[in-house]
């Protein structure tokens, strides 16, 4: 319902603590009213790309239990790297 004329408004709106719209709603669709609670029948689906970026922002940035373990390894001369996984590493990142 559009309402485009505000001065048919019965005069005893401020007593029901009603207000008048300060412009016309063009918008369908509405937010449901407030301290109303959800309905059994709302739902919510996310697609997988939205639930991989939900699940990658609720990981620690930086994975300090990794960074500590390798950086022991390279201090103590045990990281060894197979030739082959840095070529095939370089050959995915050229691919994209």
């Amino acid at each position: 319902m559009d309402v485009h004329d505000r001065s048919t408004y019965p005069s005893n709106l401020a007593s029901l603590r009603v207000e008048a719209p300060s412009r016309p709603r063009t918008d369908s669709r509405s937010a449901p009213p407030a301290g109303s609670t959800p309905s059994a029948n709302d739902s919510t689906d996310l697609s997988s790309a939205a639930q991989m970026v939900t699940q990658a922002m609720q990981m620690p940035e930086v994975r300090q239990d990794r960074i500590a373990g390798l950086q022991q390894q390279i201090a103590s001369g045990g990281y060894q790297v197979a030739p082959q996984d840095v070529a095939d590493a370089m050959l995915r990142n050229l691919h994209g």
